[in-house]
């Protein structure tokens, strides 16, 4: 990559340094361009450390290290996430904060107490850090923080192990991290990559809108700034037409970046065709093998934009066959269902007693994960009927629930199982249509395709069937499954069609990208937002546009809020 003057004056200068830029404005390459120029001053077992947010991140990187260094100088730089870097300072060193070693309470077990707990969780978790030596994954960088400044032999090992620190997607950093990296600033070398409109994580409180003016604030740097450099799309108008929907401006002509709108009873065939004419049109441009990425504002959108692709359709009166496709899905409630669903796999192997109230206390602990994503009352008094439930089985007392009595009958009349897992899974996750109080447990059990581990799945449950002629370690072989195919996602390189949310992008780079507004959900602005609102809304479809390296279409619904328009008045698509 030919640098500009502006990047080499931030190539040469000495740190602190900050860098700022939109997408694909060099600064990643630039920073470790800068680190492999300091790799000849360091020491024997030292490191350049880098970190970002997420594990997505963190992958582009290393594939970018790959292109940019030799094999052994990319021995000497360390690509980690705040978290992961945090938990390493805390299990190493944490017994100095407590007395206590450290203990890690993960998120799936978090949201399960977090949904017991009747108090301020907040408060909770604090206790837990202080009192037992527990931590919560948001007080990983907290803890962390607090060891490196009170333990100067602490700080000094980190600033003698990476004498060099290179912050990625500093605007985003919250209050713990911020504090982390102000401690770790004042003995090592710091280059901070930045772009304020990149900032799509305002939800959170503790991300402070005015983190680069505190960075200012607190260390005497170098700025140097890449804004207008495109290397990601240079020969697209995608960043100029991204910038314009960000700053409200008039949309720039371009070929690279179209927009679809549908009727309501075309979403469907409108989204496949979209994918189709996508490849299409990348594959003339000469990409043998392109990526391709749809993507919508919410989970509940993306499940949805699966199912259609997973369906055949017809459009202009052709047909159109499914698309085979990846998903990159947040769903601790679709894991808790397909643990219901294994749970009732197991029917077979137990007295009817236990195997009713296994599912029941799995069906309970549905309810206690959906009221930690997002607490109500409902689901509280959810999880407590079903906890009931349970034990009222286990007595051998009659059901009371609508559902546990469909549940009970169906147990009653034994689940026959044939050893084909996918028609064996169907057959037990169709009996959770039991009742109005399961409708949303089932339809997050309809979803456990979106976590590609449904082969793993199969695998584990054929050959558990193979060697006993049962399923009775289901819910263990599922919940391992579900781990794998978890892992395996966070760290695959995009390729063919993939689907996620626009916050779930970030980071990442394809040929192609769709951007899908729902008629009913997922839009892109809506009438009852406030001005903070649609800025947040313009910076989160930035993103998503610049996600693309060579083409981006806008499938919208006929009517909706033009991208474009003057504040306070009402204008369509």
């Amino acid at each position: 990559m030919q640098l500009s003057e502006t990047a080499q004056g931030a190539l040469s200068h000495d740190c602190p340094v900050l860098v700022l830029g939109g997408p694909g404005s060099g600064k990643t390459t630039l920073s470790l361009l800068k680190a492999q120029a300091m790799l000849p001053d360091l020491q024997p077992g030292q490191e350049i450390l880098f970190i970002s947010f997420s594990r997505a991140a963190v992958r582009q990187v290393e594939i970018r290290c790959k292109d940019i260094l030799r094999s052994e100088e990319r021995r000497q730089i360390a690509v980690r996430t705040y978290h992961a870097f945090a938990l390493d300072i805390l299990r190493a060193h944490g017994r100095l904060l407590t007395g206590h070693t450290p203990r890690i309470i993960y998120p799936g077990e978090e949201n399960l107490a977090k949904a017991s707990f009747e108090g301020n969780w907040d408060v909770e978790a604090e206790r837990l850090a202080c009192d037992e030596g527990r931590y919560v994954f948001s007080h990983f960088a907290e803890a962390a923080a607090r060891l490196v400044t009170s333990a100067t032999s602490v700080a000094s090992l980190i600033a003698n192990k990476y004498p060099v620190i290179i912050l990625d997607e500093f605007q985003d950093t919250d209050d713990a991290q911020w504090a982390l990296v102000k401690a770790l600033s004042e003995r090592s070398k710091t280059v901070f990559l930045a772009d304020p409109d990149q900032r799509i994580f305002d939800y959170d409180d503790r991300v402070d809108p005015e983190r680069l003016n505190q960075l200012r604030a607190h260390l005497s740097l170098a700025e140097f700034d890449l804004t207008g450099e495109n290397h990601r799309s240079p020969d697209a108008g995608i960043l100029q037409y991204a910038n314009a929907v960000l700053t409200n401006r008039p949309l720039p002509e371009t070929k690279d970046v179209t927009t679809h709108l549908y009727w309501g009873k075309a979403f469907d065939s409108t989204v496949h065709a979209g994918v189709i004419w996508m490849f299409s049109s990348l594959r003339k441009a000469g990409i043998a093998h392109p990526s391709v990425v749809v993507l919508a504002r919410t989970n509940l959108l993306v499940g949805q934009l699966s199912t259609i692709l997973g369906q055949e359709h017809t459009y202009q009166k052709k047909t159109i066959k499914p698309v085979d496709h990846d998903v990159l899905w947040d769903a601790d409630l679709t894991a808790a269902a397909a643990l219901v669903v294994a749970s009732i796999l197991e029917w077979p192997g137990q007295p009817k007693d236990a195997a009713l109230g296994q599912t029941f206390d799995r069906i309970a602990n549905y309810f206690d994960a959906k009221n930690a994503s997002n607490p109500s009352k409902s689901a509280r008094e959810a999880s407590e009927k079903y906890r009931t439930a349970a034990e009222r089985a286990r007595g051998g007392e009659k059901p009371r629930l609508t559902s546990t009595k469909v549940l009970t009958a169906a147990c009653e009349n034994g689940l026959k199982l044939q050893g084909d897992p996918s028609r064996d899974w169907l057959q037990a996750r169709d009996l959770l249509d039991a009742g109005k109080d399961l409708s949303d447990l089932l339809s997050n059990a309809k979803f456990v395709r979106l976590f590609r581990a449904t082969d793993e799945i199969g695998s584990r449950l054929a050959s558990a069937w193979d060697r006993r002629g049962s399923y009775g370690s289901a819910i263990d072989l599922v919940r391992r499954a579900l781990e794998v195919g978890k892992l395996q996602s966070d760290h695959r390189d995009p390729r063919g069609c993939m689907l996620m949310t626009i916050h779930k992008a970030k980071g990442k780079e394809f040929d192609g990208v769709l951007l899908v507004e729902g008629q009913f959900q997922g839009s892109f602005f809506r009438e009852n937002d406030t001005k903070a609102d649609r800025a947040a809304a313009r910076r989160l479809l930035r993103v998503g546009i610049t996600r693309a390296r060579h083409r981006v279409a806008l499938i919208r619904p006929q009517g909706a809020p033009a991208l474009v328009y003057q504040e306070g008045v009402s204008a369509s698509a």
